[in-house]
């Protein structure tokens, strides 16, 4: 079957995806209902992928790979959400293989939203991937990912893939921000072939995000967020309900007027989303991305056909979808138009990178981890060495599992370590990735982080790690510490040893990084810092 969604991004057309979410159950009457619409959307001709969630909301849903399958059957082109909350590798490898057997190429892989739901209590969350070793494992299947046979390494039969990523640029804080673009340069240097951006209401964070990709020197495409938004779901983005998304007051304000009129507001969503359409296209993406409760096949020819109307005046529309937050940070000044007021979209020249950490708590412990570090676990330093010979001789008298009850009790003290025994701290400045993230992301923020507070920890306002290590990095001038290098997965092997040994002799994940260039004050435009080939710098044990 032809792969028309990677066709179309390839010839470089304008693709448009539609989501749709399987929910609960397997034949439920509504799911029946939601799916046969989604089929009749698709049928339109206009809709070249349909893009199938992955237990949103952390809740249990219909295998979107399952649904897949069906479309693929019928000659429908799926797009389906791959998040890696649920899964261990080793399920997420079987599920791909399983995935590449039916013939669905197109993925789009994610961090996912925290588990909210389960059966007789909450799921055990996973997270034993990030979203950038999704790409990463992805790009080597690929190419064929090596195993080791028993004969010595084999290379798998390559897989055809399509994987995608996804970007959040609607963040307002600086330390938000900045560390969610530095993610994204990750996924495409890990091998994504296109991104898809949150959903968001704000033209200059729309630019915003193509114009930081530019700079970078990426050409990947990025398709844009089209969430066709009712009061009703506003109001749960408000409440926090749906981790990521953000809805200005004034937002929330000209939704509660609009579902005053006689339709319930259908045909101001009609005219956002057409407005939204417009100025993705006029800015260059490659595509949108349209979803929302309820999408219909004569919601969407409305959105598309009133989306091609306003196409040659894209950039009025600019200023009508400006729901961003006041005060909030842009990496590029605003553009003022020849009447002296702001037209929507961004100037050239950068902002000032003023922020200061919201307190002076996220600076706890950090000096001294910082100094110990720099001391004790530097390479060449005469503490290391004396470290590193008092390791090999604990290692050969006891073994590598030996007990390390003080180093571990020190560090769950100042840490809360979770003795994996391949220690993150240094890659996230010293806020445990483990511990301190329930997600335990090593290379840059979930999506769902709100106002720099965790996505899951917001009502006990809980910093995220990322925002944390970012300003960490800023206060101290030493920024590269983040845009050096990419941080392999854990090495589950080492659980329950010493994280001491398996750094003073490269076992850990200190020693797979894969050293990279990002950030738009590297003066470099973005990728591997070295010639070597990616492929050849992850760990081949990954997977």
């Amino acid at each position: 079957m032809d792969n028309r969604f990677k066709d179309a991004i390839e010839r470089g057309e304008f693709v448009i995806t539609c989501e749709i979410i399987p929910g609960r159950g397997a034949r439920e009457d509504s799911q029946v209902r939601d799916i046969a619409e989604a089929r009749k959307i698709y049928e339109t001709g206009r809709v070249h992928a349909l893009s199938i969630t992955d237990n949103p909301g952390g809740n249990p849903a219909l295998l979107a790979d399952e649904l897949a399958e069906e479309f693929q059957a019928e000659g429908i082109v799926p797009l389906v959400h791959f998040s890696a909350k649920d899964r261990s590798r080793n399920q997420i490898i079987a599920q791909l293989y399983a995935l590449e057997r039916a013939g669905v190429e197109n993925v789009l892989f994610m961090t996912g939203d925290y588990q909210a739901s389960g059966w007789n209590g909450r799921s055990q969350p996973v997270f034993d991937l990030d979203s950038v070793h999704l790409q990463m494992l992805a790009t080597e299947m690929n190419a064929g990912l090596m195993v080791q046979g028993h004969k010595g390494p084999v290379a798998e039969a390559p897989t055809h893939f399509f994987n995608g990523g996804v970007v959040n640029p609607f963040k307002y804080l600086e330390g938000e921000t900045i560390p969610q673009y530095l993610k994204m340069e990750k996924k495409i240097i890990g091998g994504a072939q296109y991104l898809i951006s949150q959903l968001g209401y704000d033209a200059r964070k729309m630019e915003e995000l193509i114009r930081y990709r530019d700079e970078r020197g990426f050409d990947t495409p990025i398709i844009g967020n089209v969430f066709v938004l009712t009061r009703g779901v506003a109001k749960l983005i408000e409440a926090g309900v749906i981790a990521g998304c953000y809805v200005s007051p004034a937002l929330m304000a000209k939704l509660e007027e609009e579902a005053k009129a006689e339709d319930k507001g259908k045909a101001a969503r009609i005219e956002r989303a057409a407005q939204m359409v417009a100025i993705y296209k006029g800015l260059g993406y490659a595509g949108v991305h349209i979803g929302g409760f309820g999408v219909s096949a004569e919601l969407i020819e409305a959105v598309l056909d009133r989306a091609d109307e306003l196409a040659g005046d894209w950039r009025a529309c600019a200023k009508e979808i400006c729901f961003g937050k006041d005060d909030g940070y842009y990496v590029y000044e605003p553009e003022i138009g020849d009447d002296g007021e702001p037209t929507g979209l961004n100037a050239a020249g950068k902002s000032p990178m003023a922020e200061q950490a919201r307190s002076p708590k996220i600076f706890k412990q950090w000096r001294i981890s910082r100094i110990a570090h720099y001391w004790v676990l530097t390479p060449g330093k005469r503490a290391f060495k004396l470290l590193a010979r008092r390791m090999s001789k604990l290692d050969e008298k006891k073994g590598v599992y030996r007990s390390h009850k003080l180093e571990h009790v020190g560090k769950t003290m100042i840490y809360g370590c979770k003795d994996c025994g391949d220690c993150g701290l240094e890659a996230t400045l010293y806020s445990c990735p483990m511990a301190q993230c329930p997600k335990h992301q090593r290379n840059g923020p979930c999506g769902g982080t709100n106002d720099g507070w965790c996505e899951v920890s917001a009502g006990r306002k809980r910093p995220c790690i990322w925002y944390k290590a970012y300003h960490k990095a800023k206060k101290e001038g030493e920024m590269e510490r983040l845009t050096t290098y990419i941080t392999p997965p854990v090495h589950w092997e080492l659980q329950r040893s010493s994280p001491w040994s398996a750094y003073t002799h490269e076992r850990d994940n200190c020693a797979g990084r894969i050293p990279v260039s990002l950030g738009l004050d590297t003066g470099t435009e973005g990728g591997v810092t070295d010639e070597t080939d990616l492929l050849k710098k992850v760990d081949s044990n990954m997977p």
